[in-house]
């Protein structure tokens, strides 16, 4: 691999990736500010108090969370709309886009459930099929707010801090690092190799440089000259406009809800939301005919997940996705699936990648042991502004953290096992699929066998019928064959639907996917490699038990009274009996 491209004429000092500790306090449109406001507002706290009590009533001795939290069980629009009209107080408490959200997504799930075929049917939660600008606006069917001020009576972090948020101006904020990062665009290389994100020419990069030098680092491949068999561009320059003019009634899973993309256009170009929702599709028709559009660089293609796709084996889990978001939209903190690596392509638009590795949890960000459940602020700008983002810039100086910033056309690599956010800076649309290649094979096994919990993006149906195919030819037997024997046999006592795996309550059935795996291997082209393959997953498995051994050491404590006990035995008496 040639490194002309990664040579810079003249060094260029790296800008401060930190931004600001303090935003920008735009005006609520109610007038709410934040709570320490009130120390210097003209209007003494007494007045302000008993103003308060007149407009809440017996409401009035409840503290602001309470308050907020019985709001929350309002379950009909109509219902909070007239509390709201109580007072101008109860008014901003109830204009939250939070609470509207949350009654709006309630309804949509719930409807979703009652439908055979949720899939193919729009669903109106209270009638609402048209985006009004607001979650509020759309359920009230309204065009206009009367948006009644509070005059000077409401000092609150918890309502002004989610509309500060949505107004935060990413593209302003990162201003200097996105000047320097697109230098580096422009160059083809990395400016910033303290803590930045390496680019290649993807001719310049072979799989043997991939697999041996880069399989655990992030890496971003350019090559404006690509194209696919067609003799058309590799990756299409779709906006989401160009998207709506293909495909104006498919329908498109946005986190909770599935609207179609004219819906979701709407929403996409004026909402109010602090995280606003996030086009992240991978099963309606519409990315079936884009996949045929675009070819991964070849040092992706080698990818052992393709078993799951061949030879009458259909159970492929859920890998290849469409991702469309507006400007401050993105993904929080997360590792991908299955523990494969990852790819991601944007159409359009800039992105924000901040990467950890293995053993690195980020800042703000707490899991278990396990990491089955993750704990972290509500949303991205909640991260950012609350100074996490800094943490970050901090632990990147400290070669424990990656940053970088995408631009369209670029494909970067995302390491299994690494923790990664992406920020939309810009109205965005991407591409991104997970695949394994070889090198990470023996995690990939010891995933599925010892974290069977955490598996997801398989479906039950599939991945039986997949089993069934399978068996049908004639199998020598062995421990693993005899248990997807069993699971074929069991199954028969449960109505299974195609529902993710990673969702479903079997407490009894379990989708033996580890010995599936490890089964399609040995019948392919690479069942040479399986005995090695094994003998590193169990070698993973013993670092494993030795860490957990240390730690268990680790936390035993010594007693005190005891080492006492036994120094004062040593130098005056001995335990004993004498049965004599």
């Amino acid at each position: 691999m040639t490194t002309s491209h990664q040579q810079v004429k003249r060094p260029r000092k790296i800008p401060n990736y930190r931004i600001p500790p303090f935003t920008s306090a735009p005006t609520h449109p109610l007038g709410v500010k934040p709570s320490g406001n009130a120390l210097i507002e003209s209007a003494s706290q007494k007045d302000i108090k008993n103003t308060s009590k007149k407009l809440l009533g017996n409401l009035s001795v409840l503290p602001e969370d309470l308050l907020i939290e019985l709001i929350s069980y309002i379950d009909d629009p109509k219902d909070l709309q007239s509390l709201g009209s109580c007072s101008r107080i109860l008014y901003a408490y109830t204009y939250d886009e939070e609470l509207w959200r949350k009654i709006y997504t309630k309804e949509y799930l719930r409807l979703e459930n009652e439908l055979e075929n949720p899939d193919q049917e729009r669903i109106s939660p209270f009638g609402c099929s048209e985006w009004k600008g607001s979650w509020r606006k759309t359920l009230l069917k309204l065009d206009e707010e009367a948006l009644i001020q509070c005059n000077n009576l409401i000092f609150s972090d918890t309502l002004y801090r989610p509309y500060q948020c949505s107004k935060i101006d990413y593209q302003e904020l990162f201003k200097k690092v996105i000047e320097f990062e697109k230098s580096s665009y422009d160059l083809g290389t990395t400016l910033n190799p303290e803590f930045g994100v390496p680019r290649f020419q993807e001719d310049d990069f072979s799989i043997s440089t991939f697999h041996q030098e880069y399989i655990q680092k992030p890496f971003i491949l350019q090559n404006q000259n690509a194209k696919n068999d067609d003799g058309t561009p590799r990756w299409p320059r779709w906006t989401l406009d160009d998207l709506l003019k293909r495909f104006p009634h498919e329908l498109f899973r946005q986190e909770a809800v599935k609207w179609d993309l004219s819906l979701y256009a709407r929403y996409f170009k004026a909402n109010r939301d602090e995280s606003p929702l996030y086009l992240f599709d991978c099963n309606s028709s519409a990315i079936k005919v884009i996949s045929k559009e675009y070819k991964p660089p070849a040092i992706y293609q080698d990818d052992y997940f393709k078993l799951f796709q061949e030879n009458g084996v259909k159970c492929r889990p859920d890998h290849r996705w469409l991702i469309a978001g507006p400007a401050r939209s993105g993904s929080t903190f997360h590792k991908d699936p299955n523990h494969t690596s990852a790819w991601n392509t944007g159409l359009c638009g800039m992105k924000l990648w901040v990467m950890l590795p293995p053993g690195e949890n980020p800042p703000g960000v707490m899991t278990d042991k396990e990491e089955e459940e993750v704990t972290s602020p509500v949303g991205i700008a909640e991260w950012i502004i609350s100074g996490y983002y800094n943490d970050a810039v901090r632990l990147a100086q400290e070669g424990r953290c990656q940053i970088c910033v995408t631009f369209p056309g670029e494909c970067i690599y995302v390491p299994s096992g690494w923790w990664h956010s992406v920020i939309n800076l810009t109205d965005s649309v991407a591409l991104t699929e997970n695949f394994v290649p070889e090198p990470i094979v023996p995690k990939v096994m010891n995933f599925f066998k010892n974290k069977p919990t955490q598996i997801s993006g398989f479906h039950l149906k599939d991945f039986l019928q997949s089993v069934r195919t399978y068996l049908q030819e004639d199998r020598q037997n062995s421990d693993r064959i005899e248990k997807l024997r069993s699971f074929v046999e069991n199954s028969a006592d449960y109505k299974l639907d195609n529902e993710d795996c990673g969702v479903l309550d079997t407490k009894e059935l379990h989708p033996p996917i580890y010995e599936f795996f490890v089964e399609l291997i040995s019948s392919s082209k690479y069942a040479d490699k399986l005995e090695q393959f094994s003998n590193k997953m169990a070698a993973l498995e013993q670092a494993v038990l030795q860490e957990k051994r240390a730690n268990a050491a680790a936390n035993v404590r010594e007693s005190e009274a005891w080492n006492q006990l036994t120094k004062q035995a040593s130098e005056s008496f001995s335990f004993g009996f004498s049965f004599e």
